[in-house]
């Protein structure tokens, strides 16, 4: 019987620490434009499309 190679579970990945650092960047900035201009708190599938683009 051959090895099974580990895999990351569908619909999840891992970010190294350089990546996050990046990642936390961004998601601070929209957060922060966000709530200058008032808006609640909202996930669209827009930026889940954009971040799985990259």
């Amino acid at each position: 019987m051959a090895a099974q190679k580990p895999s990351v579970p569908k619909g999840t990945r891992d970010f190294s620490p350089t990546e996050m650092v990046k990642r936390n960047f961004i998601f601070d900035t929209i957060k922060d434009v966000f709530k200058r201009y008032g808006c609640k708190k909202s996930w669209n599938s827009f930026l889940c499309w954009y971040f799985k683009r990259g």
